[in-house]
C-alpha cells in the first residue's frame, strides 16, 4: 500500500507551527523553563519512559518488521503540534501548554537524527535521506516556528490578528487530511489488527498515565503533560517514512496512531472539562 499524499500534512504543519510561534511569548518560555522539576519530569517521561515502554510493548506484542520500526519511531520521538489543540483549553495553564508544545517540538527536532542513527535498519541507509529529512524538518517545522516567534516580537498587533485565522486554516487542513486519508487509515487499521493495534492503544494510554503522574500535584498541569506525552510526533514519523523508508509499511503505525490518539485525547479532554464544571458547580 503506497504512502498517502502529504501535501495537506505539509500545509497543516506549516500553519500550526507558525501559529505556535505567534502564540508562545518569551514569558511563556521563561515560566515553563523556570519550572525545572516539571521540565525534567517531562523530558523523563517523553525521552526515557515512553521509549522504554515502546521497546517493552514490541517484545510483548510481536509484529512485522515495518510495523515494529514505525512503532518504535513513535515511541522514541516526542512532541507534536497537534497537542496544543487540546492542551490550550487547560484553564490557567495556557503558558505551560504553549511552552511545553514548543519545548517538545525542539526536542523532537534534535532527537530525530540520533534516533535514526541507533536503529539498525536506518543506520544502514545512504546519508542522502538524512539530508532530505533535515531539509524538510527545517522547512516545515523550524522555519515557520522561527518566523512566528520573530513576528510576535516585532509586530504584536498583527500577531493577535493572525492567530485565529491560522488556527482555522490548520483545523481545516487537518480535517481535510483526515478525510483524504480515510481509505488509507481504514486499510492501515486492517493491516495492524491484533498485536500491533493492541500495542498502539496501550502505548497511548500508558504514555498518558505516565504524563499524568509526572505532571505534579496541579490537576491542570497533569492534564497538559498527559496529553503532551501521549501525542507522539506522527508528523516527523511520516517525514521519516517518506524519505528514509519509501515503498515500505513503516508509515502504517504512525497513521494508525494518529487515527487513535486524536479521539482518545478528545475524550480525555472532554472528561476533564466536564469534571471542572462539576467542581465549580459543587463549590457554588
Amino acid at each position: 500500500m503506497p504512502i498517502p499524499p502529504l501535501l495537506l500534512l505539509d500545509l497543516f504543519v506549516v500553519a500550526v507551527m507558525f501559529a505556535i510561534g505567534l502564540r508562545v511569548s518569551r514569558g511563556d518560555l521563561v515560566s515553563t523553563l523556570r519550572n525545572r522539576r516539571l521540565v525534567l519530569r517531562s523530558l523523563l517521561a517523553n525521552c526515557l519512559i515512553v521509549p522504554a515502554l515502546g521497546f517493552l510493548l514490541v517484545t510483548l506484542f510481536p509484529m512485522e518488521p515495518d510495523l515494529k520500526l514505525g512503532f518504535l519511531l513513535l515511541a522514541a520521538i516526542p512532541g507534536t503540534p497537534v497537542a496544543l489543540q487540546f492542551t490550550r483549553t487547560a484553564t490557567g495553564r495556557l503558558a505551560l501548554a504553549a511552552g511545553m508544545t514548543f519545548l517538545l517540538t525542539l526536542v523532537s527536532l534534535a532527537i530525530t537524527p540520533l534516533v535514526l542513527e541507533v536503529m539498525p535498519r536506518a543506520a544502514a541507509h545512504h546519508p542522502r535521506p538524512m539530508l532530505s529529512l533535515l531539509e524538510t524538518l527545517v522547512l516545515y517545522l523550524a522555519l515557520p516556528l522561527w518566523a512566528g516567534l520573530m513576528l510576535s516580537r516585532r509586530a504584536p498587533t498583527l500577531t493577535s490578528r493572525l492567530v485565529t485565522p491560522l488556527n482555522v486554516l490548520a483545523t481545516v487542513a487537518f480535517l481535510a487530511l483526515m478525510w483524504e486519508t480515510r481509505d488509507f487509515r481504514r486499510q492501515a487499521m486492517k493491516s495492524m489488527s491484533g498485536n500491533p493495534l493492541a500495542a498502539i492503544v496501550l502505548l497511548i494510554v500508558l504514555a498518558m498515565v505516565v504524563g499524568w503522574y509526572l505532571g505534579g500535584p496541579d490537576r491542570e498541569s497533569r492534564r497538559v503533560l498527559a496529553t503532551s506525552t501521549s501525542m507522539r510526533s506522527v508528523v516527523i514519523c511520516f517525514y521519516v517514512a517518506r524519505y528514509w523508508f519509501p515503498g515500505t509499511g513503516v508509515y502504517l503505525a504512525p497513521l494508525v496512531y494518529l487515527s487513535l490518539m486524536v479521539p482518545i485525547n478528545a475524550v480525555f479532554t472532554a472528561y476533564e472539562k466536564w469534571g471542572q464544571r462539576r467542581s465549580r458547580a459543587a463549590r457554588a
